[in-house]
C-alpha cells in the first residue's frame, strides 16, 4: 500500500527536499503546499493518509489545516525552524514537533508510524 502524505511547506527548498526525500521513501506525496488556503484545497482533492505541516507559513500558521486534519482523523506533525514558538494548546491532542534542519530517516520514520496507526 502507498502512503499518500500531504506536505506543507512555504520554503520552496525545504518543500522540495521534503518531496525527494519522501517520494525516494515510497511515499505519494500531495502538495507541496505553501498555503494555509491550498493545504486545505489538498486535503479535500487528495484525501491524504498522513501530513507534515511547516507550522510558520510566512504570516499565517498551518493551525486551520491541522483542524481540517483532526477533522477527518488523518495523523500529521509539525515541522518548524523555531520550535520553542509552536503552539498546539488549540489542538485535539499534541503532536510531534520537528526542528529545522531535519533528519531524513527520523521523518520518515515517524511518519511511517503514524500511517501504521491509521490503518490499524
Amino acid at each position: 500500500m502507498t502512503i499518500k502524505i500531504l506536505i506543507v511547506e512555504d520554503d520552496p527548498f525545504i518543500a522540495m527536499d521534503l518531496q525527494d526525500t519522501f517520494e525516494d521513501a515510497g511515499f505519494h506525496v500531495a502538495g507541496p503546499a505553501a498555503s494555509v488556503k491550498v493545504g486545505l484545497e489538498l486535503i479535500e482533492k487528495e484525501d491524504p493518509d498522513i501530513a507534515m505541516l511547516d507550522y510558520n507559513l510566512g504570516r499565517e500558521t498551518s493551525i486551520p489545516i491541522a483542524k481540517k486534519l483532526d477533522s477527518k482523523d488523518v495523523p500529521y506533525a509539525f515541522l518548524s525552524g523555531q520550535v520553542d514558538r509552536v503552539v498546539t494548546s488549540d489542538l485535539s491532542q499534541e503532536r510531534h514537533v520537528f526542528s529545522k534542519p531535519f533528519t531524513a530517516a527520523k521523518i520518515i520514520s515517524y511518519m511511517r508510524k503514524l500511517a501504521e496507526l491509521k490503518t490499524a
